[in-house]
């Protein structure tokens, strides 16, 4: 009895570290997650912009591991804060490029991309931003792409509307220098084409911005000239405030911003003195695609918060990404995949992808109206 309750033992050591090696084996022969990078402004005014980027990217990212990943790969994202600051941004970059992701999604701000560039294309990593608009990338054959348009598009755009529709003839533009590569772009785009259509620029105020910035006496030097309407580029929050005392001034001029400060906060922090306030947007406030609809009701469950364009397209951004790494999982090659793609259905329209990585999508006028965003027909 003692031999078979000893042989009986031995059985069973056997089978538990027969069981013990293969659970070994399993573990090692699991592909360790694909990493993705994410870097926005998450700090500082513009944080809503850079949130609402890092919220959409991250439903995405979990929506494609509860699908099985990507060639039976998990996503890990791995999130980094530029601070809107040049020096923080190549930092965080490096960070990235340091954990060996296969690509980054963003920067959200123009200024941030200029500077994180030279980086990314030393290192060959594709670089997909939701939002970033400046020219100054536009038809380089580099690492960067996008899925917005390029700001030259809404500059254009947003002056031949004012000039020819609303019959506006002289504007006043306010722009913040600390994102230069996006503002001054848009100014000089802009004041071209209202130049074009008749119109005129008869003042322009820059500052930087910052806490300390004191919005009041630029809304009086603007109000000087009584401009028809006064083009605001800045951040959501520097907008909402530069609205507010024009309110107070009394102004009548017909309010107009740009793609990047259209997030809540503008309403949030502006009430009533941004009603009115209209934007060429890649967004479209008011679509009722079914595969939109679904990822609001998703995000908000999510997140606590309805989506607006900054998370849509980052959402776009993602997923646009996802598409070229299932073609080809792997670092090399993964920009000649995503370029393939061409026409790519994001989650309210199609766009279309070029050589460079620049793109080409619908743009919807959209006004504030009654704290709420509404496109125009």
């Amino acid at each position: 009895m003692k031999f078979l309750r000893k042989n009986a033992m031995q059985q069973h050591c056997l089978i538990v570290l027969a069981i013990a090696f293969c659970m070994v084996l399993f573990a090692c022969s699991e592909e360790p997650p694909m990493k993705i990078g994410f870097v926005g402004g998450m700090t500082g005014r513009v944080a809503d912009l850079g949130i609402a980027g890092r919220d959409g990217v991250i439903f995405a990212v979990e929506e494609k591991n509860q699908a099985g990943g990507i060639a039976g790969r998990m996503l890990e994202l791995v999130v980094r804060d530029d601070r809107q600051d040049a020096d923080r941004a190549k930092r965080a970059v490096g960070e990235l490029l340091e954990e060996d992701v296969f690509a980054i999604i963003g920067p959200m701000t123009s200024s941030m991309a200029v500077v994180i560039k030279p980086i990314i294309d030393a290192g060959k990593t594709v670089t997909v931003s939701p939002s970033v608009k400046t020219d100054l990338l536009s038809a380089q054959d580099d690492f960067f792409l996008r899925v917005t348009v390029p700001l030259s598009s809404n500059a254009r755009l947003l002056a031949r509307t004012a000039v020819n529709d609303l019959h506006l003839r002289t504007f006043a533009v306010v722009y913040d220098v600390s994102n230069r590569a996006f503002t001054e772009t848009w100014v000089n785009y802009f004041t071209g084409a209202v130049q074009e259509q008749g119109g005129e620029i008869i003042a322009r105020e820059e500052f930087s911005s910052s806490p300390s910035v004191h919005f009041l006496p630029i809304a009086k030097r603007i109000m000087s000239s009584s401009p028809d309407a006064v083009l605001l580029l800045s951040n959501a929050i520097d907008t909402a405030l530069l609205a507010q005392q024009l309110n107070k001034l009394g102004s009548r001029s017909r309010l107009f911003s740009s793609e990047w400060a259209f997030t809540t906060d503008l309403i949030s922090f502006g009430g009533g003195a941004v009603d009115g306030m209209s934007s060429y947007h890649s967004f479209n406030a008011n679509s009722e695609n079914s595969r939109y609809l679904a990822f609001k009701k998703g995000f908000l469950q999510r997140f606590g918060y309805a989506p607006a364009f900054a998370s849509v397209l980052a959402y776009d951004a993602a997923t646009f990404l996802f598409t070229g790494l299932e073609k080809n999982p792997a670092r090399e090659g993964l920009k000649k995949s995503l370029l393939e793609i061409e026409s790519y259905q994001g989650l309210q329209s199609r766009f279309q992808v070029d050589r460079f990585g620049d793109v080409e999508r619908k743009l919807f006028l959209t006004v504030v109206d009654d704290g709420q965003f509404k496109v125009v027909d």
